[in-house]
């Protein structure tokens, strides 16, 4: 590819974008390396062209019918075939197909596609349009005209790189007769013995003719049902009921198994024939939003059961997403499983995700709450833009809408909330007049098309208007619907706000950290690996940033002494303020019934709310959230003068344990402990011990209080060197948790005195952690050397000890140095 109308071609690959092709063909240096973002702007203020020539065999001309299609095409685009113009296509979301029946010839075949850059179109666009539209982080405020991806005009994670280019498959279909177009399958009844459904097929055909249409599965219980079909030409739906004997329910992840059916439909006629097939998953799901006696509920029934949401909002996981290959899809579909998640959201500044990442979620039981692709902005809806956003969004319903692991779909990221709280009216300088067209405008795609898409194409399936429904800053936000809480980091609100304020499905939340140093050393030079530095700062892409870290670390922690302890101390800081959102949340089961933190991936090496960076290095944010979305929690809590010791079950079956809960100092001196059984009944949370704050405290505590969800400076004073540790046992597993009665900067915290050993166990690593005092989120690495450890940024009690397996990403030679780090500084090895 190369600039139009410069005569220098280059090589490109599809799927691609201009910018990749460009850093193959080492034209432009690593956009993601250094301030390279800065110096690469030019790339989408200009227009690309992109052309080859492809044959097809003489046999395929037997055919009558030939089709290209395009599964992806960014975004304003003039397709040629052999001279001739076939398609002007104007959304990056919609799948665009042409018939080229009298254009396609045998030999060689010339495809051209010019690709304008959507920037000076938007720009005139913007200026012809009778006011301004609100467009979030765009700086020129006109992304909101283009049907393309909201992010890669930046975000306060992500670069601006406006892309373009062929970014999803792109083929020739050759035809006769029939062709299946669309097969859905929905599911009209389900019980332990039989599960009723219809096949929705779509047949196409270019005469008059009568066959025969075939629904079958690949399941031995599944019946095979024939029907007589009088087709005519163009299209002809229709349906076939039939019915599944002794269904497999499909769960989600930790509630049971994800089986899977195949359903094929086969259509004969004469000489003519098609097959399609797609796989289907039997359950029930239903989204609880109604009236309560609290406000509004918002939960997830899934087989009649109410299933808390553990998970994350997923963003795409490069900013040029056709090089994310299937072993990142999977890499990351494993992290989530391995982190007990149920649930994704996927945002609506993004992109429709490609077929696999639904796939992957079906198999591993991730339901996933799908936004369409509108985010922090006001749209001009215009007759013609409406009418593109509609068949986009049918295009992606009925691609999807099969998929067992689809919970909802939800109209728009945050845009209510901008319109009636961020102030968009005045900034935009609207007269009365004007809110009232933007605001129409508004109910005719959020709360008309869309939905009206959804109930004819999906129907059952719950749509949501915009997330959330009320911002963060009224109260109502806690009762109602779900909840964008971000007081804490927006609002600089202590993090001990999140143990009282509860939302009944918290789908944002989160705070900034730091990525590893390993990718932080990816696009640095050592000598840019200082906080505010011109390259940390070109990834650092939230104006307040580093601020906030800073103001919040100082609540936490003493002032780091180098760029490596802040980066350590940030992730701790991080994973430490979620952790009292999680569990909080979860102990608050039904009131609160889902927390989603923002966010669980990146798409470049950032300073960001991920847990799990562009490179799939886990933070420390990551294994706290494996921990406290474990299926069974135990989960202390200071509340007024006492310390509550919740149990939380996600389990289906009731559990039987042991609870015992032990006071110690941080040199292993026991103040307090008490043993009881515990029955915990399936599906909720229960308080299983609640003991008197200076009991638990032993005569360690002299004086002091401490407020509901506080901290008195009198008693972190008196309690500086005391951890609470609450262990319930159970036939099946052990799971703990621990409580301080300080912050870190206020413990006295002791030399860990910490030893390890290092053995070779094949081609992992078997470190052997141990600690004579207590360690507080103790961080393992082997230094040079890519791998993940089985666990890090734990605790170790005065005395323990525990095992850890480090799995290299290579065979390793040699046994590399370790290093370890805990809250108390470096420790030699």
């Amino acid at each position: 590819a190369g600039p139009a109308p410069d005569p220098t071609w280059r090589a490109a690959r599809v799927p691609g974008t201009v910018h990749t092709d460009l850093l193959a063909d080492s034209v432009i240096p690593d956009p993601f390396d250094g301030t390279n973002e800065s110096d690469l702007q030019w790339i989408g203020r200009r227009d690309w062209e992109y052309a080859t020539t492809f044959g097809i065999p003489s046999f395929v001309f037997r055919h009558r019918h030939f089709e290209l299609q395009f599964d992806g095409l960014d975004t304003y685009a003039d397709v040629r075939l052999n001279g001739q113009p076939v398609l002007r296509a104007d959304n990056m979301f919609r799948t665009w197909t042409v018939d080229v029946t009298k254009l396609v010839q045998q030999g060689r075949n010339r495809l051209d596609i010019v690709f304008h850059s959507p920037i000076p179109r938007e720009d005139s666009t913007a200026a012809a349009f009778p006011y301004r539209l609100p467009a979030g982080n765009d700086p020129h405020g006109t992304r909101v005209f283009t049907r393309k991806a909201a992010y890669h005009y930046g975000w306060d994670w992500g670069p601006r790189f406006v892309t373009a280019g062929v970014w999803r498959p792109a083929f020739v279909r050759a035809w006769t007769g029939v062709v299946l177009r669309d097969l859905f399958v929905q599911q009209r009844t389900l019980d332990d013995t039989l599960a009723t459904l219809t096949a929705h097929v779509t047949v196409q055909a270019d005469t008059t003719m009568d066959g025969t249409l075939v629904v079958r599965g690949t399941h031995h219980a599944f019946p095979k049902v024939e029907r007589s079909v009088h087709l005519v030409p163009g299209e002809n739906h229709v349906a076939i009921d039939f019915s599944i004997p002794d269904p497999r329910r499909w769960w989600p992840n930790g509630l049971g198994p994800h089986p899977l059916y195949t359903v094929i439909a086969d259509v004969r006629a004469g000489m003519a024939r098609d097959t399609l097939g797609r796989r289907i998953g039997l359950r029930t799901l239903e989204v609880v939003n109604r009236p309560d006696s609290i406000g509004r509920s918002f939960y997830v029934k899934v087989n009649g059961v109410p299933v808390f949401m553990k998970g994350a909002n997923y963003i795409p996981q490069d900013h040029f997403t056709p090089r994310v290959d299937s072993a990142r899809y999977a890499a990351l579909f494993r992290d989530v499983v391995g982190s007990h998640m149920n649930m994704l959201r996927v945002w609506g500044g993004g992109i429709y995700e490609r077929d696999l990442f639904y796939d992957l979620a079906d198999e591993n039981g991730i339901l996933v709450w799908q936004d369409f692709m509108f985010a922090n902005g006001m749209y001009p809806v215009t007759p013609s833009f409406l009418a593109n956003v509609r068949v986009e969004a049918e295009q992606q319903v009925k691609r999807l809408r099969n998929h067992p692991s689809l919970a909802l779909w939800c109209g728009n990221n945050e845009i209510r909330e901008g319109w009636e709280n961020w102030g968009w009216q005045r900034a935009m300088g609207y007269s009365p007049a004007d809110s009232a067209a933007v605001w129409a405008g508004y109910v005719k795609l959020f709360d008309e098309l869309l939905p009206a898409v959804v109930d004819s194409l999906d129907p059952g399936v719950f749509y949501h208007e915009s997330s959330p429904t009320i911002g963060w800053g009224h109260a109502a936000s806690m009762d109602t619907d779900d909840s964008h809480y971000w007081g804490v980091w927006w609002g600089g609100q202590p993090f001990d706000t999140l143990r009282t304020l509860l939302p009944r499905f918290m789908s944002e939340f989160g705070f900034q950290a730091y990525p590893p140093l390993a990718t932080i050393a990816s696009f640095t030079g050592p000598g840019d690996r200082e906080v505010g530095s011109t390259v940390m700062a070109a990834h650092q892409k939230n104006a307040m940033g580093d601020s906030t870290i800073r103001a919040y670390m100082a609540r936490w922690f003493d002032p780091p002494q180098s760029f490596d302890r802040f980066v350590y101390l940030s992730q701790v800081l991080q994973a430490e303020g979620l952790k009292i959102a999680f569990e909080a949340q979860r102990r608050a089961m039904p009131r609160t019934m889902g927390t989603l933190y923002w966010q669980l991936d990146d798409t470049w090496p950032v300073v960001s709310w991920s847990g799990r960076d562009y490179y799939g290095r886990w933070k420390a944010l990551q294994y706290y959230v494996r921990r406290a979305f474990a299926p069974l929690l135990v989960s202390p809590a200071l509340e007024h003068d006492s310390v509550r010791v919740y149990v939380v079950s996600d389990r289906l079956t009731p559990v039987q344990g042991t609870l015992t809960v032990r006071t110690l100092t941080f040199d292993g001196r026991e103040l307090y402990t008490t043993t009881s059984p515990v029955t915990l009944p399936a599906d909720t949370s229960i308080v299983a011990l609640s003991v008197p704050l200076a009991e638990a405290l032993g005569r360690h505590a002299t004086g002091g209080t401490a407020g509901a969800g506080g901290r008195d400076a009198a008693a972190e004073a008196d309690s500086s060197d005391v951890v609470l540790v609450a262990e319930l046992t159970t036939p099946a597993d052990t799971t703990r948790d621990l409580l301080y009665f300080a912050r870190p900067k206020h413990q006295r915290l002791p030399d860990p005195q910490i030893t390890t050993q290092v053995q070779r166990d094949g081609d992992d690593l078997v470190i052997t952690v141990a600690a004579k005092n207590l360690a507080r989120d103790v961080h393992l690495w082997f230094e040079g050397v890519e791998g993940r450890m089985s666990d890090d940024f734990f605790d170790l009690l005065p005395g323990e000890s525990r095992v850890v397996r480090f799995t290299p990403a290579a065979p390793l030679t040699t046994v590399p140095r370790l290093g370890v780090e805990t809250l108390r500084g470096r420790s030699p090895q």
